[in-house]
């Protein structure tokens, strides 16, 4: 009997996942906020798979149980209006001669027992930096409006719910870890009937979840989702890829022990298996987070990047603050690409930046500001040593920040 709804969520994904009964809802279970939970983290729709093998007076209310219902077949309807979509595209783009590489849950969803399953907010494509124009004038011809542009992906949308992300790169170049895959293409397969469609290999794949994975849980946050995608990658592809080959990538990257905790922490969840400290710590601060985390982790996992101990708090909130308020340059050349190189403009492209993020996100401004202000030493000391036990020990994994 699961007594936390948070912790119910996760029975019913295993259940999904392991082909069984779950096991029953504790008495008095508050299934709004089982509902609540699962929308926050993305998989209420795969929790409904979860629902049909419950017993007649297991079932929550009806209504929860139709909104459950109606996640699975809203699910439903975009993952085949993103594949239809996607497919297309791809298809265009190599006509064109533009060589792509679909990331993420389009490429996970087919090792999910049905593609539904694995939903997705937006789809990602990478593709070479010279080739990003080429591919938004053809997206614009079909209909997308350019929601942002530059840094490390354009978005592009269309209604009700296609959201493209062309990426340059696999990930912001920030992090130390990325580079791991700047020549992602050298080592891609081409998909069979394509002359410019690829796919990362097996084991690249999976080092690319858990970089993409660690650059949200050290920023803020990550979701159940993001454990479930490397639980179920791991079996599928548990005769196929090359296991080894995968451990040496996360040592290079720095992310081995790292790793190791997040699949222990999947195996809890999904297993069954005894648990310790270490998960239970990083189990806790993933349910409590949606799919991409919070604001105040946010800003706790920034924090910790310049605390000092030894320093005046106070002297050090400022600082912190200062730098959330006026990024330096590795940051501003990536939302405004004209002021690389160009320091003399950093004042300019400060002033915009700021006026975007009030007219554009208002209370997540004000909200980011306050967070800052209102946060305490305990609390910051308590997320570094939280960081480290998890085996991000240092969070050094991006690069200092330069004019």
């Amino acid at each position: 009997m699961i007594r936390d709804e948070k912790y119910y969520v996760v029975e019913l994904l295993a259940a999904v996942l392991k082909d069984r009964q779950p096991r029953p809802p504790a008495l008095g279970c508050d299934w709004d906020v089982v509902y609540r939970e699962a929308r926050r983290h993305s998989v209420a729709g795969m929790a409904d798979y979860g629902l049909e093998k419950l017993a007649e007076e297991e079932q929550p209310p009806q209504l929860v149980r139709q909104s459950f219902r109606q996640a699975r077949l809203t699910g439903i309807a975009k993952e085949a209006t993103q594949h239809v979509t996607v497919t297309e595209l791809l298809k265009t783009l190599d006509e064109q001669g533009i060589r792509a590489l679909p990331l993420k849950g389009f490429v996970l969803k087919y090792a999910y027992p049905r593609p539904d399953m694995r939903l997705m907010a937006d789809v990602d494509i990478l593709v070479d930096d010279a080739n990003t124009k080429a591919v938004g004038k053809i997206l614009t011809s079909s209909g997308f409006s350019c929601e942002h542009e530059g840094g490390n992906h354009d978005v592009y949308y269309r209604k009700p719910y296609m959201n493209l992300e062309i990426h340059r790169n696999i990930l912001p170049e920030k992090y130390t870890f990325g580079g791991y895959f700047d020549h992602v293409f050298n080592r891609a397969v081409l998909k069979e009937g394509t002359q410019c469609i690829y796919a990362m290999t097996l084991e690249d794949f999976y080092l690319y979840m858990v970089a993409h994975l660690t650059k949200h849980y050290a920023q803020g946050g990550t979701g159940i989702r993001s454990i479930m995608d490397l639980w179920v990658y791991r079996r599928y592809y548990r005769d196929t890829a090359d296991w080894q080959a995968i451990d040496r990538g996360l040592e290079v990257m720095g992310l081995k022990t790292f790793g190791e905790n997040l699949m222990r922490l999947a195996g809890v969840w999904f297993d069954s298996q005894p648990g310790d400290a270490v998960t239970d710590a990083m189990g806790r601060f993933i349910l409590g987070n949606g799919t991409y985390g919070t604001t105040q982790n946010m800003e706790l996992s920034a924090f910790t990047k310049v605390y000092d101990p030894q320093a005046d708090f106070q002297t050090v909130q400022r600082r912190y603050l200062w730098r959330t308020l006026f990024p330096g340059m590795d940051h501003m050349r990536q939302v405004f690409p004209w002021v690389a190189g160009r320091p003399a403009l950093l004042p300019a492209a400060w002033v915009m930046r700021g006026v975007r993020a009030m007219l554009k996100r208002p209370k997540r401004t004000l909200h980011r500001v306050q967070a800052v202000r209102s946060t305490t030493e305990d609390e910051v000391a308590k997320a570094k040593m939280f960081y480290a036990q998890s085996g991000l020990q240092e969070l050094n994994h991006e690069k200092k920040s330069h004019l």
